[in-house]
């Protein structure tokens, strides 16, 4: 797919995951599995607040009873839950598996189980140390209550993470899992102070805590290890039950993921093809297939083995938007795989939609069905062959055709005249439309766009704001309601990953200014090395 000039890949922050709706069977065990996590949530926030009541039990006796104490733990505290936030929120768009929600909590309680037998040692400790009385108990408040609180404090976000089936959702989920968590924290505070501290010691109440604690970390374990029995690491639940509601066919073999997902870092294989020199290297939970031409390593495709509905780079996202523009996307065709992240996206998403690939390298195809995991079905189906060649042979007609055919830095010139762009309009149904991944930053992007622009009626352009701008194309044009209502439409109804009403907002006004310096490109005509350097020094290496 498109190419990036750069030797190491940037991992760009990750949307709330958007899980697929499951059938039946599936869906009751991820409703279960959401059951669980909200239960853990109240646990959670039942241990924190109730830990933090009995944090005067311990300090008291050291520090006293007065403002300071109080003031130190309270602020213990948030600052073990602001971190914990940051910490969870991080992590889980790092991994996003139960299993390592599970571990937090697990790690915290723990720690509890342990505290009864070196709190009064570091208590001492700090008050032989230091004499003031304000900083005497803000540390040993932090010595004690830091580590365990930010790991229960990672909940949270990491939840939601988890929970998270679509941005729609995003406000009615965060909700649900702090209203739950608060709900035990006040169960946790009056629980404490009215019925367990007067009732049994300091040690007791820890120890339970420790205990409530890990109990549901270990249900959290088990729940994970029932979706991934071979496997301590679960990848999401979306990867293992991957079929929505509608839709019959597995576009993506969790199993393959799974064990890329296994193995380490670093390069997984070099494969030389008739086309190119084709490298599969994996970064934590990212898979990158890359081509490497004259020194260059070119990023073709990169995928997260932990969410099948992620499209890390972010043009792949900002070309989703095309599916706005035919009124209904049944057929879809893809000129271009790398890892096929574009064309099992659309296919995830669209249900119905029939998606077939054109991929010119036989050998790109099969590394990606070995190490991506992409599957052939009914309405899934790769070929091998050049672009333009399979459209001149055949004379089906397509919804959506998407070009991303990059080999290496470039579009073959081909795939880029005049002659191929009506070749392109030819094969597109009453209302269908084109979507063209274009580098800027030369004259050859300025030339594409002419060249689109004297083929087709209308013509939109989608930066990326990362090199690469999407130009969608079609024989007359929409105006800007019809769009956003299709926009509107479709997101409802699929939930896209990444919101089209989003992506559709970064339209360019006034397109044909992009293509004031470029040429109109022919079968006679195609200088496209030449305009492809002209500029490209400013391109963005990586």
């Amino acid at each position: 797919m498109t190419p990036k000039l750069v030797p190491s890949l940037p991992f760009p922050a990750e949307a709330p995951v958007q899980r697929p709706r499951a059938e039946s069977t599936a869906g009751s065990s991820q409703a279960a599995a959401a059951v669980m996590i909200y239960a853990a949530a109240f646990v959670t926030g039942a241990i924190v607040m109730s830990f933090e009541m009995l944090g005067s039990r311990y300090l008291n006796p050291y520090f006293g009873s007065g403002i300071y104490t109080w003031a130190a733990l309270i602020s213990t505290v948030l600052i073990a839950l602001a971190a914990g936030y940051f910490l969870g929120g991080t992590l889980a768009d790092r991994t996003a598996s139960l299993a390592v929600l599970a571990l937090t909590v697990i790690v915290g309680s723990l720690y509890l189980l342990a505290l009864p037998s070196f709190a009064q040692a570091i208590l001492e400790f700090v008050l032989a140390g230091v004499d003031d009385i304000r900083a005497g108990s803000l540390i040993a408040a932090l010595a004690l209550m830091f580590l365990p609180v930010t790991f229960l404090g990672m909940y949270s976000p990491f939840a939601i993470r988890l929970l998270l089936r679509s941005a729609q959702r995003a406000g009615r989920v965060s909700g649900a899992v702090y209203g739950i968590s608060t709900a035990g924290a006040i169960v946790g505070t009056l629980g404490t102070t009215f019925f367990f501290i007067p009732t049994i010691g300091a040690r007791a109440i820890t120890l339970t805590l420790g205990a409530l604690g890990l109990a549901a970390g270990l249900a959290l374990l088990a729940l994970a290890r029932l979706h991934r029995p071979t496997s301590s690491v679960l990848v999401v639940v979306a990867l293992a039950v991957s079929t929505p509601a509608g839709r019959a066919d597995n576009l993506i073999d969790a199993a393959v993921r799974a064990s890329m997902l296994e193995r380490g870092d670093g390069r997984l294989a070099h494969i030389e093809t008739a086309y190119n020199d084709v490298f599969i290297t994996k970064r934590r939970h990212q898979l990158v297939m890359s081509f490497q031409l004259k020194g260059w390593d070119y990023t073709e495709s990169v995928s997260n083995l932990l969410d099948p509905d992620d499209l890390p780079l972010r043009y792949a996202q900002v070309m989703t938007i095309a599916a706005v523009y035919p009124e209904t996307a049944r057929k879809i065709l893809m000129l271009g795989l790398g890892g096929g992240s574009i064309s099992t996206y659309l296919g995830r998403f669209l249900p119905e939609a029939q998606v077939t690939t054109v991929e010119i390298d036989p050998g790109v195809i099969t590394a990606a069905k070995t190490y991506f995991g992409l599957r052939e079905t009914e309405r899934m189906r790769y070929r091998a062959g050049d672009g333009r060649v399979f459209l001149s042979r055949n004379d089906e007609l397509y919804d959506l055709i998407l070009l991303d055919a990059y080999r290496g830095g470039y579009v073959p010139f081909h795939l880029l005249t005049r002659e191929f762009y009506t070749l392109v309009k030819q094969r597109l149904t009453p209302g269908g439309a084109a979507a063209f991944n274009v580098h800027d930053g030369s004259k050859l992007y300025a030339s594409t766009i002419k060249t689109l622009g004297e083929v087709f009626a209308a013509l939109d352009l989608y930066p990326s704001g990362v090199g690469e701008v999407i130009a969608v194309a079609s024989a007359s044009p929409l105006d800007p309601r019809t769009l956003e209502r299709r926009a509107a439409t479709l997101q409802e109804r699929h939930g896209f990953r990444f919101p089209l009403p989003q992506i559709l907002r970064q339209r360019l006004e006034q397109p044909h200014l992009q293509a004031a310096n470029g040429d109109v490109i022919t079968d006679d005509f195609a200088p496209a090395d030449v305009y492809d350097v002209i500029g490209k020094d400013a391109r963005r290496r990586k």
